[in-house]
Order: C-alpha cells, then structure tokens, then sequence
C-alpha cells in the first residue's frame, strides 16, 4: 500500500511538471495572435502577415503554434511540401566548390537568368549529421550580401539512393550567383552534388503582401538622390516598388541599405530600368532603410510613391477542430523546432485550406514573468519539486528492495 501511494504521487508530481512545463515556456515569447477557427480537422495552410513576421527572427525559428493546453503544435514551413507535378529538375551550373576551411565549406551557383527565387534544391550526399547554412548571393562573385543565415541542415531519410534532396526557403531574391556556406569548424564537410529548382516553379510568380505605412523623406543632391524609407516596426521586406512617372526612357543605377546597431550596411546594388517593372528585390529585416539612385548627368526620377512589401510567408499545420489555437514570437533565444511531421510532407494535399491569424498583441504572461508584481520564486518552486523527485525516487527504490527482501524471507 506504501508503495502505491508513494506511486500515485510521483505521478501527481510528473503531471504537475508537465502542467508547469508548457506554461513556463509560453512566458518566453512576447508576442502572440489568435488563429481563425475552424469547423473540420485537417492540414491547414497559415498565412503569416507582415506584422507576426516583424516580432519574430530573422529565419522565423522562434514561431510556435501554441494549442488551448499551451502544447506546442508541430508544423512545417509551405516551401517544404513535395513537388508532386514537377516536370524537370533545372541545375544550375557550379561556379567553385571551394576545399573545406577551418571553418566552412562553400558551393557556388550561377542563376544565369536572373529568375526571382524564394527557394533552391541542394542534392546532397547521405549524411545524418547535423549543421547550419548561411546563404549569399552576389552579381559580380567579388560583393556577398546575406540572404539568410543558420538554416537547418536536414538529416537524410533511409534510402537506397545514397543521395538526397533539401529545399532551403529563403527571402524572394534574383541574384546571379548564390553561395552556400556550411557552418563546419573543426568538423568534416558535407558533399554537395548539385542544386536547382523544378521546371513547373520557374514559371510561377512570387506573391506578396503589402507593408503599410510607408513613411519617405527625400533629398536630391550632388547627381544623386537620396530616399530615407522609415517603417513602424522590424518587418521583412522583400521588394520596393516605385512609382516612377519621368522621364519616359532611364537606367540607373541603386543601392540600398539599411541600419543595424546606429550604422547602416550595403545590402543590395541593382538598377532601375524603363525596360523592366520599377521593382528591387531585397531581403532585409529592418525599420529603416535608405535608397541611393545615382543620376549621373541626368535629371532626378519623378517618384510618386514607394511601396514595401514581404514575400508571402506561410506554415502548414494538422488542426484539431473546435480547438482554438495561437502563434507564439519573440523569443530570441529560441531555436527552430525539430518535428517529425517533415517526413510526412506527402501526406499533406496541394489545395491544403488557408487561414488567416488576428492581430498580433502583447503575450500577457510573458509580461507577468518579466515584471512580477512581487517576489519570484520560480526558482524555489523548482529546487522544491527536484527535491522531491529526488526524495521520492529515494524512497520507491528503498521501498522496493524491502519488499522483495521480505518475499524472499517468506
């Protein structure tokens, strides 16, 4: 009887861990929104407005679908689905397979014709170790700008093939080379054998959703004109769109920059052409950012408007219905969740349901965890329940050797 009782009250204690647990790691993020509802269960595809994406990192790992118990939800990002209509892989033709550093591998690529990218397949071959991807891209393989950093490397699943395939999503992009840079120090690289994209999404336009407001200040001088763009929050923004009335016929040449830590950095050099749409393709994560359009000897562009915009983000997710679930951002110590529902991508339909998410609003708990209204004790509370763990295992092992002691004496 002792020993049940002792039983049922670890188990009280393990419950009331797991009660504690998703509580406590809700208090981590300080942001939150309220998904839509829905009526049936079922693989959902949910967009993620320019405003969730602003609280969160730069890569998006620190997102989490919370459910109404606070248990983290598993989810993949959209560009990870199967490519079930593909008709033909295009490789992009290798630049340098650079030997292996001290600190990195690099493999280089040429995007000949300057397609706008948001994703890129990586042929690798099998390996189950695990590593981190910065990606680069550049015009002239002499300037590199960042692309996007620490994305996973993923493990290969059990095949025959001895080879296997990763999609890396990234910012919409469409510079000439890309470079793909294996964080490895003081490891053994990793083989790239090749990298490209399918046929069927070549084709397929990039969608994206507008950031508002738009707040410009501009300045023309010494043949050169100067667009300081300020936005209310830390959003991504993907492409600047320019209403350019005069003259009929131009080409000049941009950059753009934006700031980081009180000092700005280059982080794109294209040009603007009567012959192409007024678009620039950049990725940044950023509040603020400035426009140098070099004029040479000729007359200023006659800019009505700038427009921001984000690439469409999105995360697909198995939902319960009648559950009601939220996002989670903020947290900047968070890392991206490893979860098996990657390798049943192919279960999930290519006219998966889209949703939508509310307003993005303070997380209330994780204002309580950083301004208690009195003394925290979190960490007693903690100490406490260790302890009694630890007691309590003490005395289920004690507890057993005596029982057994005595059905050997009998």
């Amino acid at each position: 009887m002792k020993l049940t009782n002792l039983n049922k009250l670890t188990l009280s204690i393990l419950l009331l861990c797991g009660i504690v647990l998703p509580a406590s790691a809700q208090k981590n993020f300080k942001y939150k929104a309220t998904l839509q509802n829905i009526d049936s269960t079922g693989f959902y595809r949910i967009g993620l407005q320019p405003a969730l994406v602003a609280k969160a990192k730069v890569d998006l790992s620190d997102i989490r679908i919370a459910d109404s118990k606070g248990n983290f939800v598993p989810y993949i990002q959209a560009g990870s689905l199967p490519q079930k209509s593909q008709k033909s892989f295009v490789v992009f033709p290798e630049i340098s397979n650079t030997p292996k550093t001290d600190t990195s591998t690099v493999f280089i690529i040429e995007n000949k014709t300057a397609l706008v990218l948001d994703r890129l397949w990586i042929r690798l071959q099998n390996t189950a170790v695990k590593r981190k991807v910065n990606l680069l891209g550049s015009d002239n393989l002499n300037q590199w700008f960042a692309i996007q950093e620490d994305i996973p490397l993923q493990e290969a699943i059990q095949n025959s093939e001895g080879t296997y395939l990763q999609l890396l999503s990234f910012p919409a992009s469409n510079y000439r080379y890309l470079k793909i840079q294996v964080n490895d120090k003081n490891k053994n690289p990793v083989k790239f054998l090749q990298a490209g994209i399918y046929t069927e999404y070549a084709s397929a336009a990039q969608s994206y959703t507008a950031i508002a407001p738009v707040n410009i200040i501009r300045a023309d001088s010494n043949k050169a004109t100067f667009i300081d763009i300020k936005l209310n929050d830390n959003y991504q923004v993907n492409k600047l769109h320019f209403n350019i009335s005069a003259p009929k016929y131009y080409k000049r040449g941009v950059a753009v920059y934006q700031f980081v830590n009180n000092g700005k950095e280059l982080i794109s050099e294209a040009e603007l052409s009567s012959d192409k749409n007024p678009d620039l393709l950049i990725a940044a994560k950023t509040n603020h950012l400035l426009i140098e359009i070099s004029n040479g000897d000729n007359q200023p562009l006659s800019i009505g408007e700038i427009k921001a915009y984000q690439s469409e983000e999105y995360l697909i997710s198995y939902l319960e219905a009648k559950q009601s679930y939220q996002f989670l951002a903020g947290d900047s110590l968070a890392q991206a969740p490893e979860y098996d529902l990657k390798f049943f991508a192919d279960s999930i339909r290519s006219n998966t349901p889209v949703i939508k998410h509310e307003a993005v609003v303070k997380n209330t708990g994780y204002a309580a965890a950083v301004k208690p209204a009195g003394k925290d004790y979190t960490v007693l509370i903690w100490v406490a329940i260790i302890v009694s763990l630890g007691l309590l295992l003490f005395l289920t092992l004690k507890m057993t050797k005596e029982v057994k002691k005595k059905e050997n004496n009998n």
